[in-house]
């Protein structure tokens, strides 16, 4: 019977789909590079109004409801505008933050978020996600945050580097599979270096 059990447990394995979700984390204690201001462009908090350009920026066009009540809770938005269009866009919650249907990231007070940091292809290779980048932790520690945490997957290698390029660096590893591409399984922690309320102390 046992070969039979092992030959079911490999098929399953084969069947299987997985992806490594990276958190990294950024003491906003630590010194903050900051590049130089991209010319031309204004650089501000969005509201209401910029919500759907957002939306569309990340090329969805859907009703931003979520984003408004997202917004209404305390979660931040910083914009770049390059003549009044939105070219990139930082956005940062603090509250704990639903990744996944079976993982809630636990933020400890002083602690953030970055939901999403977007650049337009149109002005990559710029420095533009830096400066972004740069602003938004500055603009952080002077509202009293100690830190902030980001995730992505492990082949966003750009965002991998941009990250490592302003002092991030990867504080967990989480493994998700799914049988068949579709059914989810519960993540799995590969490697970690504790918890980030004991960090924030």
């Amino acid at each position: 019977m046992a070969p039979f059990r092992e030959s079911i447990k490999r098929i399953a394995r084969s069947m299987r789909t997985c992806e490594e979700w990276l958190e990294l984390i950024r003491d906003l204690e630590e010194p903050i590079i900051t590049a130089r201001a991209p010319v031309g462009l204004e650089l501000r908090w969005a509201h209401k109004g910029d919500l759907f350009a957002i939306n569309a920026l990340e090329g969805f066009v859907k009703e931003t409801d979520f984003m408004e009540a997202s917004l209404r809770k305390g979660d931040r938005c910083l914009v770049l505008e390059d003549d009044g269009g939105i070219c990139a866009f930082a956005w940062v919650t603090f509250r704990d933050f639903r990744l996944a249907l079976w993982y809630t990231l636990k933020l400890a007070p002083g602690w953030s978020y970055l939901v999403y940091i977007f650049v337009h292809p149109a002005y990559a290779r710029q420095g533009i996600g830096s400066y972004l980048l740069g602003a938004l932790m500055e603009s952080l520690r002077e509202g009293d945050y100690k830190g902030v945490i980001s995730g992505m997957y492990n082949n966003w290698e750009a965002s991998i580097g941009l990250h490592k390029k302003m002092g991030f660096r990867i504080h967990r590893r989480l493994s998700q599979c799914k049988i068949l591409s579709i059914l989810p399984t519960p993540p799995t922690e590969e490697a970690g270096s504790g918890n980030i309320a004991d960090q924030s102390r």
